[in-house]
């Protein structure tokens, strides 16, 4: 069964991390969602990265199926934040949509990011970002 990596996983897989390729390897293939490509990009450009390495963080980023969301992933997302709202869970929007596109995949999500254990029904591998 696939797995959807979020965006602190996709840079440890860059850096080739070799717990997360291991993870990526047992539950081939990886997908990620395109905001997980924004996040990534905007870490790229915040860091000013030059011209030629945001080139190859392009390239790497095509390796990767890329889920666009649709009204089912729109659906999920709206009754996460409810959901979580309800009970004074707060988590950073893109977050949500990672997560909703998880549970509509029914995919374990990857990612070094604690908070997605507030979700109730995910699979999460958490590996600590280094």
């Amino acid at each position: 069964m696939p797995i959807l990596v979020d965006t602190g996983a996709v840079e440890l897989l860059r850096r080739r991390d070799r717990q997360a390729e291991t993870l990526v390897l047992r539950h081939y293939p990886p997908i990620i969602c395109t905001h997980v490509v924004g996040e990534f990009l905007f870490g790229q450009l915040h860091a000013k990265v030059s011209a030629a390495a945001l080139r190859e963080a392009r390239v790497f980023l095509d390796s990767f199926e890329i889920l666009r969301p649709g009204i089912d992933t729109a659906v999920i997302y709206g009754r996460l934040r409810a959901q979580l709202q309800t009970v004074g869970i707060q988590l950073p929007d893109p977050d949500y949509w990672i997560a909703a596109h998880a549970l509509e995949g029914r995919m374990r999500l990857l990612s070094t990011d604690k908070d997605f254990e507030n979700i109730p029904d995910l699979v999460l591998h958490y590996l600590p970002a280094k």
